[in-house]
This record gives C-alpha cells, sequence and structure tokens, in this order.
C-alpha cells in the first residue's frame, strides 16, 4: 500500500513538472538576435536596396517558437499602436544610429493584451518568434500575438 501511494505521489508530481515544460517558452537575449548577418541587395522590380538577413543556425531553430525577451519599449507612432522593443534605451537604439537592426523587435501585442505604453520602459514579452530576410514592410524581427509577462 505504501509503495502504491508513492508511485502516485511521484507519478502525479512528474505531470505536474510535464506539463509546465510544454507551455514554457524559450527566453532569449539580444545575444541570440546578434546571431544575423546583413547584405545589401537591390529589389529589382521595384528598384529599392534592402538588407538581406541571413540567419545563424540556433537562430532558425527559434523560428515560430513562443520565445520570451526584455527590452526597452519604444512607441512608433501618435496613436501608441504600433510598437518596437529595444536592446537599448530610446537614446540609443537602431533608429537613431547606436546600433543594428538586429538590436529591434517589432511588438504585435495580442489584441485582448493591448494598452499604453512609453518610451523606455523596461518590460518583458513572450510571444511567436518571425524572422524576416528580406521583408521591406516590417522589421527583421517580429513577435507576434505577444503580451506583456
Amino acid at each position: 500500500m505504501i509503495k502504491t501511494n508513492k508511485f502516485f505521489l511521484l507519478l502525479f508530481v512528474l505531470t505536474i513538472l510535464g506539463g509546465s515544460q510544454i507551455n514554457a517558452q524559450t527566453r532569449i537575449d539580444w545575444i541570440n538576435l546578434a546571431d544575423v548577418s546583413f547584405e545589401e541587395k537591390q529589389m529589382e522590380d521595384v528598384k529599392l536596396s534592402y538588407n538581406h538577413a541571413t540567419f545563424g543556425q540556433s537562430l532558425k531553430a527559434l523560428e515560430g517558437k513562443e520565445v520570451s525577451i526584455t527590452g526597452y519599449m519604444i512607441p512608433m507612432d501618435p496613436m501608441g499602436i504600433t510598437f518596437v522593443l529595444s536592446r537599448n534605451p530610446n537614446a540609443t537604439c537602431f533608429f537613431c544610429g547606436g546600433a543594428g537592426p538586429e538590436t529591434v523587435l517589432q511588438i504585435k501585442v495580442k489584441p485582448d493584451a493591448f494598452k499604453r505604453y512609453t518610451v523606455d520602459d523596461r518590460l518583458t514579452f513572450k510571444g511567436i518568434l518571425r524572422m524576416h530576410e528580406k521583408d521591406i514592410e516590417s522589421l527583421t524581427y517580429v513577435l507576434e500575438d505577444a503580451e506583456e509577462l
């Protein structure tokens, strides 16, 4: 009887621990996102140049996975509905000349998780990581279905 109770207790603990791993996201840092190189290329059909991204193998493995990352919030429009998370505060972000495109991440917040943010709020978000090699309409990195942790 005691052996049976111990068995069920062990089974219960393993089930709880195993279940928590299924829903856990991978914690990444800006060092992970730096595993990319850029080459300027030309889009012949529209006569426009862009930075073509080539991602490292470890970074490619994160494509489409749920990840979490901490950075500085930068609202990108006057209405406060388009956001970028930056490795650096606003004064030294990519757009201000202090870093490269691998130091910013476009945030697409879940509609039910939307709220207003202020410049340089240091926040952590989780969401699905998407990487774009040559999409000129978005940033290199996008966090979809994002929500603040």
